[in-house]
C-alpha cells in the first residue's frame, strides 16, 4: 500500500513536469532529459497506460484525458477498497455484540 502511495507521488511529479512544460500534444513532446526527469519504475506505467505519449525520437507528451481517466479509475478502485474494510469493519463489530 505505502508502495503504490509512493509510486502515484513519484507519477504526479512526472505529470506536472509535463504540465509546466505544456508538453501535451505531439508537436510540444519532450525528451524526458529536458524536464529533468528519468525513466524508472514511475514512468514505465504512465507509458502503458498512454498517459504518456511516444510520437517518435524519444520525445514524450502528457495525454490529459488519459491521466484524468487513470485518476477517476484509481479513485474509483479506492473507494470501493475503502467500502470493503467499512463493511468488514462493520461486520466485526456486529459479531462482537451477538
Amino acid at each position: 500500500m505505502v508502495i503504490n502511495a509512493v509510486m502515484m507521488v513519484m507519477q504526479r511529479k512526472i505529470v506536472r513536469a509535463f504540465e509546466r512544460a505544456a508538453a501535451t500534444t505531439p508537436a510540444t513532446a519532450c525528451r524526458p532529459e529536458q524536464l529533468g526527469l528519468k525513466q524508472g519504475v514511475a514512468w514505465y506505467p504512465l507509458v502503458q497506460h498512454a498517459v504518456l505519449r511516444c510520437p517518435g525520437e524519444g520525445r514524450y507528451f502528457l495525454d490529459v484525458a488519459n491521466w484524468q481517466r487513470l485518476r477517476r479509475r484509481r479513485q474509483r478502485v479506492a473507494l470501493v477498497v475503502l467500502a470493503i474494510l467499512l463493511g468488514l469493519l462493520a461486520l466485526m463489530v456486529l459479531l462482537r455484540q451477538g
